[in-house]
This record gives C-alpha cells, sequence and structure tokens, in this order.
C-alpha cells in the first residue's frame, strides 16, 4: 500500500509593520521594536524600511545621515549604526532583517513588509476608482479608512529629518484632499457634526485652507449655530492674517455677509 507524502508546509514568512504616520513605530511579528532609546538607529530604520524596495548604496547612506563628516568618520558612523540596527531588530526577532550586497544595504527581500503610508495609498486610489466608477457609497469607505490611517504628518516626532520631508509634504497635501472631499460629502448627506469634526481637523493641518472654512460656516449655520459660524469668519480672518497677510477672499466674505443677514 503506497504511503501518503507529507504535504509540504511552506515556510511561515516574517512579518514586520511600520507606522510612520505620526509617531514612528516598529513591530516585528507583533514584537515591538525598540526605537526610543537611539534617534539614529530609529532614523536608519525608518529610512531603509521606506527605500526597501532597492537596496541603498552605502554611500547614500553616508550622505544622507552624516553629510558634513569625511568619508572616513562617516563609514565608520555607519558601521556603528547598522550594528545598533541589527541588534535593535535582533531583540524583536532572531531572524536577520538587514543584508549587505556588496556595497549596499536593504531590508531582506523575504521579510513581509506592511506600511501604513502605503496603506494610506492604496485606500485613496481604490476611493478615487469607485468614484470613477459610480460607486460613491464605497468611495467614502476607502476615504474613510484613509482618513483612519492618516494619525499624523510623515514621521512627525522628526520634523526637521530633510529626507523626509519631500515625503510628508506630499502625503500632507494628499490627507488634506481625501479629508476635504469627505467634508463635502458629509456635509452634502446632513451629517454636520462629521463635517465640523473632519474639517477642523483638516485646519490644523492647511489652517488657512477657505474651502474649508466656508464649508465649516456653512455646516454651522445649516445645524442652527449661525453665531458659531460668524464666530468662525472672525477666526478665520485672523489666521489669514496672521500666517499669510491676506484677507478672505470675495466668496468668503460673501458668505459672511450672507449668514450675518439672515434673521436669527
Amino acid at each position: 500500500m503506497p504511503v501518503a507524502s507529507a504535504a509540504v508546509v511552506p515556510p511561515v514568512r516574517t512579518s514586520l509593520s511600520a507606522h510612520y504616520l505620526g509617531a514612528f513605530r516598529v513591530a516585528v511579528d507583533g514584537v515591538l521594536v525598540d526605537t526610543d532609546s537611539s534617534r539614529r538607529t530609529r532614523n536608519l530604520i525608518a529610512y531603509l524600511i521606506a527605500r526597501r524596495h532597492v537596496a541603498v548604496p552605502r554611500d547614500v547612506l553616508m550622505e544622507v545621515f552624516w553629510p558634513t563628516a569625511t568619508p572616513e568618520s562617516a563609514r565608520n558612523s555607519l558601521h556603528v549604526a547598522l550594528s545598533s540596527v541589527r541588534r535593535t531588530l535582533r531583540a524583536a526577532s532572531p531572524e536577520p532583517l538587514i543584508e549587505r550586497c556588496f556595497e549596499s544595504y536593504r531590508i531582506v527581500p523575504a521579510v513581509q513588509v506592511w506600511t501604513d503610508v502605503e496603506r494610506f495609498e492604496q485606500e485613496i486610489s481604490a476611493g478615487d476608482q469607485a468614484e470613477k466608477a459610480g460607486e460613491a457609497d464605497r468611495a467614502v469607505r476607502s476615504y474613510e479608512a484613509a482618513c483612519q490611517m492618516y494619525e499624523g504628518d510623515f514621521l512627525a516626532d522628526e520634523p526637521y529629518l530633510e529626507w523626509a520631508s519631500a515625503r510628508r509634504e506630499e502625503l500632507r497635501l494628499l490627507a488634506v484632499d481625501v479629508q476635504s472631499r469627505l467634508v463635502d460629502v458629509y456635509a452634502g448627506q446632513g451629517r454636520y457634526g462629521p463635517a465640523v469634526l473632519l474639517g477642523r481637523r483638516v485646519l490644523t493641518i492647511d489652517p488657512c485652507n477657505e474651502p474649508v472654512h466656508r464649508r465649516l460656516m456653512e455646516c454651522y449655520a445649516a445645524s442652527g449655530q449661525r453665531h458659531l459660524a460668524l464666530f468662525h469668519y472672525h477666526q478665520m480672518c485672523a489666521t489669514l492674517w496672521d500666517m499669510l497677510r491676506i484677507r478672505p477672499s470675495t466668496e468668503t466674505a460673501a458668505l459672511f455677509e450672507r449668514l450675518r443677514q439672515i434673521d436669527g
């Protein structure tokens, strides 16, 4: 009688999750990595995960993290920093997560990586596709999921990292755009409470966003709080003047006049 062959069990892949939006944190197979003890270690881990699709040359790492150091000093600093990165990651997982490829370094390709940034962008893309297909409810769900992912700016606890600045601004503009769309959707559905809460969140990122200021004024007025709409206008005027030295647009001023003249 033939003996049944044992089923081949695929190896379990190491999983790594990284949260960039807001405070940076990393976990390996559910175990939180210590990213607080060393700022340099944290930033190097963040960089390698963000650039994981290609091996990063040693010279690039030296230029990013030690731009003013001599080549010898930068090489020594990189060697020390990489040793610290490996040691920190090893405390969360015995599997090696960083590998050297000639004179370059990368996250081991076999590691299954999830990042909130990629999920954030995927949800926005899914929402855009649903909207183009006329599936409004599915688009809103995707946009809401994206908004939930955006807990703060990219690497918000390291606001002066030069290599992160362009990515931070790109993601901030995406967040403002998708949140502003949702504010309009909620207002159009008569869901003034959620519209106001999300609108305020937009203004923490983009305090001079006049279309969102106008939408908030309209939501306040529509929900029977005309006094808050008028008060918000004066707050907006102060913000625009303090930050940009400009006055509200004609459209915003006209909205204020309409609301001011309503019998209340």
